[in-house]
């Protein structure tokens, strides 16, 4: 199986520019990685959650 992180460079304005070279650097730029996403992903479910929480409130929809 090819590694993800790879060919990856992350270059945020020219002012920091990740190149991960060895197998520690890309080991962590993966766990990074997978934590940004994992967060994403939570955030958007918690943002769907309390949305339809408001609305049912403003219907008058009890919501457990």
């Amino acid at each position: 199986m090819p590694l993800l992180a790879h060919h990856v460079e992350i270059n945020l304005f020219d002012v920091i520019v990740i190149e991960p070279e060895t197998m520690p650097e890309h080991a962590v730029l993966a766990a990074v990685s997978a934590v940004a996403i994992g967060l994403l992903v939570y955030g958007i479910r918690a943002a769907v959650r309390d949305t339809k929480a408001w609305l049912g409130r403003r219907r008058g929809v009890v919501t457990a």
